[in-house]
């Protein structure tokens, strides 16, 4: 498999999630609803090693932990800017922050830029 950029991974993860939100389905899934059910946790500002899931001897996160242990979790991620909320607008839209230009001193993301963010696209998707 060939190297897969952020924005690469966030465009076909979200026509994965909204071809599985609008695709037929033959019984309902958990509590009679037929939409994937998503949980998506970003923890910030902390060091790589800061949960107990990352091999920390004396933070206990047993929560994040059972998360972890049940779902995926980036093991080898990085960020692009260390600043928290220029990080999460990366993430959120897949772009770097030279491009969407957001951070603390100049809010609020541009529409263009929430437009094409994954939470907007599932939204659209059902």
């Amino acid at each position: 498999m060939g190297s897969l950029t952020r924005r690469a991974f966030l465009e076909a993860s979200a026509v994965g999630l909204g071809a599985l939100a609008v695709a037929p389905r033959t019984h309902g899934g958990q509590g009679g609803s037929d939409r994937p059910n998503i949980l998506f946790v970003l923890t910030d500002d902390q060091r790589f090693d800061a949960m107990g899931c990352a091999g920390n001897p004396i933070i206990q996160t047993p929560n994040v932990d059972r998360l972890a242990g049940g779902g995926v979790r980036f093991e080898q991620a990085f960020v692009t800017t260390p600043i928290c909320a220029a990080s999460r607008a990366s993430i959120l839209t897949g772009t770097f922050e030279r491009t969407h230009t957001y951070t603390f001193t100049k809010p609020p993301l541009e529409r263009a830029f929430v437009e094409i963010s994954y939470p907007v696209l599932l939204r659209r998707a059902g």
